[in-house]
C-alpha cells in the first residue's frame, strides 16, 4: 500500500512539473535568429497585420554619454542608432504605417529621428496606464490593413498583456541592450488576437536581412 502511495506521488509531482513547463511562456526569440519568423514578419507587414513595439534609445539621465538636448532626452551615440534603425525598416515591403509616439521626450527624439517629425504622432495613452491599457488599446488604435509602430516605454512593453494573464513580450526588456529595439506583433483586429511575431535589436537587422 505504501508503495502503490510512494508511486501515485511521483506520478503527481512529474504531473505537476510537466504542466508548469507546459504553462511556462516561450521567451520571445531574436528575427535575426529564425528565417521562419523573419518570413512571417515579411507576410504580415505585406499585409497589414503588425504592430511594432519599439522601444526608444538611450536614455540620457541614465547614462555617461552626451546628451542630446538635455537629460530628460536621448544621448547623441542613442540618436545615431536611432537614426540606422528608421532606415532599417526600409527592408520591409511597402506598406502604410502608422506611426504613434507617447509624449516624453525621449520617445518624442525617437519617432523623429527613425521616421520624420512629420511621419509621427503624439498618443497620451502610450504612458498614460499604458502598463494597464497598452494590449486594449493596440486593439482601439490599430487600423485595418494598415501597419502600427508604437515608439514607447520599456515599462510598457514588459506589461503587455498581463491583464489578459499572456505574456506576449518574454525577455528583459529593461536590458540597455534593448534601446532603439522592435517587436513585432501579428494583430488580428477583428477578433481581437494578437502573438509575438519575434523581435530585432537594432544592431540586428543586417544580420536579419543579410547585410554586410
Amino acid at each position: 500500500m505504501l508503495k502503490q502511495t510512494l508511486i501515485a506521488l511521483v506520478g503527481l509531482t512529474v504531473s505537476a512539473s510537466a504542466a508548469w513547463l507546459f504553462l511556462q511562456p516561450e521567451p520571445t526569440v531574436s528575427l535575426a535568429e529564425d528565417e521562419k519568423r523573419l518570413f512571417d514578419l515579411e507576410a504580415h507587414w505585406d499585409q497589414g497585420n503588425v504592430v511594432a513595439l519599439v522601444r526608444h534609445a538611450e536614455r540620457c539621465d541614465r547614462s555617461d554619454n552626451l546628451c542630446l538636448d538635455g537629460e530628460t532626452g536621448i544621448t547623441v551615440p542613442g540618436k545615431s542608432e536611432a537614426v540606422v534603425v528608421g532606415k532599417k525598416f526600409n527592408h520591409l515591403p511597402k506598406h502604410t504605417t502608422i506611426v504613434f509616439n507617447s509624449p516624453v521626450k525621449r520617445t518624442h527624439q525617437t519617432a523623429d529621428l527613425m521616421f520624420g517629425e512629420e511621419a509621427t504622432i503624439t498618443q497620451n495613452w502610450l504612458r498614460e496606464g499604458c502598463k494597464e491599457n497598452l494590449y486594449s488599446d493596440i486593439f482601439k488604435y490599430k487600423q485595418e490593413g494598415k501597419n502600427l509602430i508604437l515608439v514607447t516605454h520599456s515599462t510598457c512593453i514588459d506589461k503587455l498583456g498581463e491583464a489578459q494573464n499572456d505574456d506576449l513580450v518574454v525577455m528583459d526588456i529593461h536590458d540597455k541592450s534593448t534601446y532603439n529595439a522592435t517587436i513585432f506583433l501579428a494583430v488580428n483586429k477583428e477578433e481581437k488576437n494578437a502573438y509575438t511575431l519575434g523581435y530585432l535589436f537594432a544592431d540586428e537587422w543586417d544580420e536579419a536581412f543579410n547585410e554586410s
